[in-house]
């Protein structure tokens, strides 16, 4: 009976570990084309590009970063409203965002 119950503790426990695994931090490259894309892009279309970095975590980034993915996070949102009870985005910044990500397609398109 104590193995057993070893061994269900056991793989509950390896399942938790691999769950928090799946949310590991990760350090953009700042070096990156795909970093320079959306700089290239938000300048075009907001006028600046100002990248700055905040802690948090999302499922697999860390894991497609290490199987080689350039993984860059961005969001065009209003920051002071991320995770507020009434959180919204304004029309017009998910309208720059379109253009925006059209504008990272046609950059990447070219290299």
């Amino acid at each position: 009976m104590f193995l057993t119950f070893s061994l269900l503790f056991a793989a509950i426990l390896h399942t938790k570990i691999e769950s928090v695994r799946q949310l590991e931090g990760i350090a953009c490259d700042l070096e990156s084309k795909g970093l320079k894309a959306i700089c290239d892009a938000t300048r075009e279309v907001k006028g600046e590009c100002k990248p700055y970095s905040i802690t948090g975590s999302l499922p697999l980034v860390r894991e497609m970063q290490r199987a080689g993915f350039d993984i860059q996070i961005t969001g065009y949102g209003l920051s002071k409203t991320y995770h507020a009870d009434n959180e919204y985005a304004l029309l017009s910044d998910m309208s720059d965002a379109f253009q925006i990500l059209l504008r990272i397609i046609s950059i990447s398109e070219d290299h």
